[in-house]
This record gives structure tokens, C-alpha cells and sequence, in this order.
């Protein structure tokens, strides 16, 4: 019966229209460009990070900066499905970190792409969108048009050897995410050399094709989706990039430890994505030599900076040729990740450097060069576009859309952003994030019996390492988050 429920939902439709737009011709409702970026942590010069983003920093005074964004589960298949189907994954239970099959699994899920596509937008997707470039998971029927576009991991034939060597003789891989070369590549090439390089270059020329159509008054308003893989492992990028920085600058982060009580399944302390490339060393990253990790450091924020020049590249063909007056623009990470925090690294847990990410929206007929610090999620998304398209909110959304927050950021909106994490398929962390405060507690499946709990004070403890679950002072705190998480766990699955 539930999952009856369930499909008749995805397929109806809202009665309520933007009003902006409700009573315009399909062409004269603005266009979407859609920006993806993966394990893309707020790590950038506009959040206040040490990173060269000039790009990014731009288009964030152009439009509006989330700086409370939270995705709802820290692993690339499980976001992204639940950002472009409009549903938790605890509703849906694609949580895994690839999702294969999950359009048989849910055949009626109305998608943003196919949703905006049946509203008459000309929908084109390039890039990591949904989990991976090509194949079933990308949705590609429910595209006007899907895009392939590839490029070698490595540039370096040292790199490459490293690679095929130790693809044979490890035995760590699998179907879905094969055993890898080094995690670092330095090499003086250009920046249409690798996959990103030619995906944004790809989406310049396709928007001015689109300029050129949108010239006609009939041309049809388009959703162009253009995602980015950098600053995704391996930490590849040219060179010049990398000149950017100075390695002796990187020092890892304080907050080396964990919340007391904290679950170390819930930790990810081997940091098992980064196992499977071949300079990983040790049992634990905290056997890493102090070198390694100042490599890592130094090389997340060179394709960092390189993912901010190929984002600039397709800002800058919107602008010059003026499709940017009537494009509504949105900037989004995945999920977080840890750069040596907690003693580890990679994404896979419920902490606030997992479950933060960046989101910047750009509106025409919105505020420009503000901030909002209300907490939102990346589930949001799928109502505001439609709101600021003046499309129809499909009713299944379970998202809440941030276009008032776009005119007013201090806007009552959510009073906490909620994230889960599933181990080893059995054990679930849930967590929320409300006012200063991250709580979170971990049980089997459904089974109420809680197995750990912790509180943490983000303002005094931005590092996340103290559980003040014990401590009176905080005790309206924790019954505050006990009984919020309990409510939004209740919502996400109906």
C-alpha cells in the first residue's frame, strides 16, 4: 500500500503555478543552468576558505550565498537521485554510493529533468548529474538530449603504469569503482586535456547554440545541466594550478579526534574510497607521513581552483551572450568532505564537513551579492526551480522551495536540515543541524533501540570533536535535537 501511495504521488502534480510566470507562454519562462560539483566541501574563497576560486566568487555576488546548505546523504548516487527525484533516500532506500538500477526500482519517479522536459524546456544534460556520465543512471530518455563526454584519469605515463600495475595485483576492486593509480597527478598540460576541460568547453559552444535559437521568439527555454568531476579523487589537474599554492602552506586541520561515544563505523576512519588508489599507506590514514598529506591538501585545492576556471568558462559564454539576464544559475556540491579532519579523509559519515555544501543561486528577478544562513537542504532544489520557472511542484517533492529566501534570506524556512548515512547496509546514522548544535544517533535499520548519541555545539566546537550529551549545561539542547531528528526522520518517510 505504501508504495502505492507512493507512485500515485510522484505522478500528480501541485495546483498552484508561479506567479510570475502563470499566465506566460512556455517561451517567455526564464532558462535553468545547472551547475554540479563533486566532493565539493564549502571549500571556497567565498565561504572563507584559503582556495583561489575567483570565478566562483564572482557569480556569488551575483546572486545568493547558502552558507547553511546540507545534502541529505554524504555519497554521490544517494545525493544526487534524491536532489533530482525530489526524495529522501530513507524514503526511497537508494542509499548506496552508486544506485545502479534504481530507475527500474522507481519506473514512475518524475525526475527534474523529465519534468522540466515535459513542461516544454529543452533539457540537456553533460557531466556527473546523476551518479556517473553515460549509461541507464543518468536517465538519459527523459533528456532532450544526453551528452558523452570523456577524458583520460591520467596524463603522466608513470601514472598510468602505477595504475596497471597495481590493478593487478590489488584485490580491493570491484564492478562499481575499480582499484586506481596514484591519488595525485601534477602534469603541464592544458586544460581541455581531461574530462572536465572538454565538458565545459562543450557546454560554451552549446550555449551559444541555445543563444542563437533563444534569438527566435518561438525558440523553446532550456534546462542545461553541466556537472563537474574535479575535485573528485584522483586530485588531478594542470600544473598551473597546482603553481597556484605553495605545499609548504598546508598543515593539517586541528580537529584531529571524534565526538566521544562516537561510532567508529560511523567514523569511516579507514577512509575506504582512498584505499583504492595505489600511494595509500598504512592500515589508517593516520599512518600517513606528514609529505602525503600535505600532497592531498595541496591537491584538492588545485582542481579545486581548476574546477572554479571551467565553471568560470561557462559563466562567461551565459554573460557574453546575454542569456545570463534570463537564466536562473545554480551552483551546488554533492556533499562534503573530510580533508584529514577526524584523523581521516573522503566523505561517508554524518559529519558537518560530510553533509555541508556549498549552493549559490543566481535569479534575475532576485537579490544579488547576499548571504543566507538559514538551514536548507539540496532537496530543496527541485521546488525552487520549478517555482522560479514557473513550472508546477510535482506534490511527491518533499523539498521546500528557497525562492522566498531569494528575496529575503532571513525568511522563515526550516529550522534545521536533516542528513543520514547508511553502514554496511544495517546500521543507519541520522543526524540534524539546528542552530549552533549537530545531533545525531545511530540504530539497526528500524529498530528504535538507539546504539549511540551525540551532541556537539558547532559554534564552540567547529571541529566536531566533544559529545556534550553528558553535560547539564546543553541538556534543552539535546532533548531540542532528540525530539527534531525523531520528527524529521518521521517526515523524510512519508
Amino acid at each position: 500500500m505504501k508504495n502505492l501511495l507512493l507512485v500515485l504521488l510522484m505522478l500528480s502534480t501541485s495546483v498552484t503555478e508561479s506567479l510570475a510566470y502563470a499566465d506566460e507562454p512556455i517561451t517567455a519562462r526564464p532558462n535553468v543552468l545547472f551547475i554540479a560539483v563533486d566532493d565539493l566541501r564549502p571549500e571556497l574563497s567565498s565561504y572563507g576558505a584559503k582556495v583561489q576560486t575567483p570565478n566562483i566568487d564572482r557569480f556569488a555576488k551575483s546572486g545568493v550565498q547558502f552558507n547553511r546548505a546540507y545534502c541529505q546523504q554524504a555519497v554521490c548516487g544517494a545525493s544526487r537521485l534524491s536532489i533530482m527525484g525530489g526524495l529522501y533516500p530513507t524514503l526511497t532506500r537508494e542509499q548506496t554510493y552508486h544506485v545502479d538500477g534504481w530507475r527500474k526500482r522507481h519506473p514512475d519517479l518524475l525526475t527534474m529533468n523529465q519534468h522540466f522536459k515535459q513542461s516544454g524546456f529543452d533539457t540537456i544534460g553533460i557531466g556527473k548529474i546523476y551518479h556517473g556520465v553515460s549509461g541507464p543512471g543518468v536517465d538519459p530518455e527523459n533528456w532532450t538530449k544526453w551528452i558523452r563526454i570523456g577524458g583520460p584519469e591520467y596524463a603522466l605515463k608513470d601514472s598510468q603504469k602505477t595504475r596497471d600495475e597495481f590493478q593487478k595485483r590489488s584485490k580491493l576492486g570491484s564492478k562499481h569503482d575499480q582499484v586506481k593509480g596514484p591519488a595525485t597527478e601534477m602534469a603541464d598540460v592544458a586544460d581541455d586535456f581531461y574530462g572536465d576541460g572538454k565538458r565545459a568547453r562543450r557546454a560554451a559552444q552549446i550555449i551559444g547554440r541555445l543563444a542563437k535559437s533563444s534569438a527566435n521568439n518561438d525558440a523553446r527555454p532550456f534546462f542545461l545541466a553541466v556537472g563537474f568531476l574535479k575535485p573528485h579523487l584522483p586530485f588531478v589537474a594542470p600544473k598551473k594550478y597546482w603553481d597556484l599554492y605553495e605545499r609548504e602552506n598546508f598543515q593539517m586541520p586541528p580537529n584531529e579526534g571524534m565526538p566521544k561515544g562516537y561510532p567508529k563505523y560511523g567514523a569511516n576512519l579507514p577512509a575506504h574510497e582512498m584505499k583504492r588508489y595505489s600511494d595509500y599507506t598504512g592500515e589508517l590514514p593516520t599512518d600517513f607521513p606528514d609529505a602525503l598529506n600535505k600532497k592531498l591538501l595541496h591537491g584538492y585545492a588545485a582542481c579545486t581552483s581548476y574546477m572554479d576556471a571551467n565553471v568560470g568558462i561557462v559563466l562567461d559564454a551565459l554573460a557574453d551572450h546575454g542569456l545570463d539576464k534570463n537564466t536562473v544559475v545554480v551552483f551546488w556540491g554533492d556533499h562534503g568532505w573530510k580533508l584529514g579532519d577526524h584523523s581521516t579523509w573522503c566523505k561517508h559519515t554524518n559529519f558537518e564537513c560530510d553533509t555541508r555544501v556549498p549552493l549559490i543561486i543566481r535569479s534575475p528577478q532576485h537579490l544579488s551579492d547576499a548571504t543566507c544562513d538559514q538551514p536548507v537542504e539540496l532537496i530543496d532544489l527541485y521546488p525552487s526551480l520549478c517555482e522560479l520557472a514557473g513550472l508546477r511542484t510535482p506534490e511527491h517533492c518533499q523539498g521546500k522551495s528557497l525562492a522566498p529566501l531569494l528575496a529575503d534570506p532571513k525568511a522563515k524556512h526550516r529550522e534545521s536540515a536533516y542528513s543520514s548515512y547508511l553502514h554496511y547496509k544495517e546500521r543507519i546514522g541520522n543526524s540534524i543541524r539546528f542552530g549552533d548544535y549537530r545531533y545525531s544517533h545511530w540504530q539497526d535499520g528500524d529498530d528504535p533501540k538507539l546504539l549511540a548519541r551525540v551532541l556537539t555545539n558547532l559554534k564552540s566546537d567547529p571541529g566536531e570533536t566533544t559529545n556534550l550529551l553528558d553535560d547539564p549545561k546543553h541538556a534543552d539542547a539535546a532533548k531540542t535535537g532528540a525530539e527534531l531528528l525523531k520528527l524529521r526522520m518521521n517526515e523524510a518517510k512519508q
